[in-house]
This record gives C-alpha cells, structure tokens and sequence, in this order.
C-alpha cells in the first residue's frame, strides 16, 4: 500500500508568493558585491578591473551592476509622468 505524501511540486523558494517585497538593503548589497568580486577574483575581466581601479572601486562596480538587476531598487526607478 502506498502512502501518499504532500510535498509540494516546487521547493518554497521557487514560488512567486515568496518573492521579496521591497528592495535589497546597503548591508544585503555590500555583501552580494564582496561575495561576487571574491566568486570571480580569477575571471580575466574583474582581475583586470581590480588591477586597473583597485578592489574597492570594483566593489562598487559589482554593486551598481547587482543593484541595476534587483527590479524594486530604487536606483532603477524612473517617474511615471511629469516631473516638476
């Protein structure tokens, strides 16, 4: 006799009803960015933009990139209408 279990057909983390609500914070993206930049030290791009602008200026890079991706930031947001 088989017993039926309830497991959902996806994992919790691929269900939009778990998706974020607001954007990443400095702290989250600070993180993301070192994380990255450590990821991919031995990718020729970003070893030679480290060489070139030094690893804080890099950061930063991988920061503004990771922010332009996170579609609530507010760095993307563009006005709707007039803008007085």
């Amino acid at each position: 006799m088989s017993q039926k279990t309830n497991t959902p057909a996806e994992p919790d983390w691929l269900s939009p009803a778990n998706d974020r609500k607001t954007p990443y914070t400095d702290a989250e993206l600070d993180r993301f960015a070192m994380d990255f930049i450590a990821m991919n030290r031995d990718v020729p791009v970003w070893r030679n933009l480290i060489a070139k602008v030094g690893e804080q200026e890099a950061i930063a890079v991988a920061r503004q990139r990771l922010a332009a991706r996170d579609p609530r930031s507010l760095l993307i947001l563009t006005p709707v209408g007039r803008v007085n």
